[in-house]
């Protein structure tokens, strides 16, 4: 690795952990540039602004995200095995990439207003992808129809801020036994038959 490319992935290292900890709003290039160990000349060298380094960490990482999810569930056959893969690989993937996944939490979809129209871009094409696997599964009657927009979210939602908010996710039986809650939450709900039946 040259040293020009040694310093812009420290920035971009720097700029991941001091975001995902305090925010990017809290955050100042100053302190981005003395945790990479550069001056903030070299800084701006390589990002124009700090706007330019929270996109590029939240388009690679997203992006990233997005085709290791694609690359999981490509050879699956049905919607409820891929939409049980992407749960499982989602989780997994927060649990391995946790600065990156108070990142995405707290700046993607935490606030609409900063990073407005790049967020709502980035948010927009993860859920594509799980809509476009609900829609099918809508379509070949092995989901119920409800808005898949709705249901891609709340997917999305529950396993990252789960992913986010859990402490004891340092073993893979912690991982499995939150996986395991998660799809019979999410695949079968929190209510007895009997307590609906009653309602009926």
């Amino acid at each position: 690795m040259s040293d020009d490319g040694g310093k812009r992935e420290r920035i971009l290292a720097a700029a991941l952990d001091v975001f995902s900890t305090q925010g990017f709003s809290n955050t100042t290039v100053q302190e981005i540039a003395e945790r990479a160990k550069v001056g903030k000349g070299t800084f701006y060298t390589y990002f124009p602004t700090k706007e330019d380094v929270l996109i590029h960490l939240l388009d690679d990482g997203l992006t990233h995200m997005g085709q290791y999810m694609e690359g999981k569930i490509r050879t699956l056959k049905g919607s409820v095995a891929k939409l049980r893969a992407i749960l499982r690989e989602q989780l997994q993937y927060f649990h391995d990439h946790q600065p990156l996944c108070r990142l995405i939490t707290r700046e993607v979809w935490g606030h609409h207003d900063q990073s407005s129209s790049f967020a709502q871009r980035i948010r927009s094409s993860y859920i594509k992808m799980l809509q476009e696997v609900i829609d099918k599964g809508i379509r070949e009657g092995e989901l119920r129809t409800l808005d898949s927009e709705t249901v891609a979210t709340a997917l999305y939602g529950m396993v990252s801020v789960v992913a986010l908010y859990t402490t004891d996710l340092s073993s893979d039986k912690a991982l499995e036994h939150i996986e395991m809650t998660l799809q019979e939450l999410f695949f079968s709900g929190i209510t007895q038959p009997h307590t609906l039946m009653g309602e009926a």
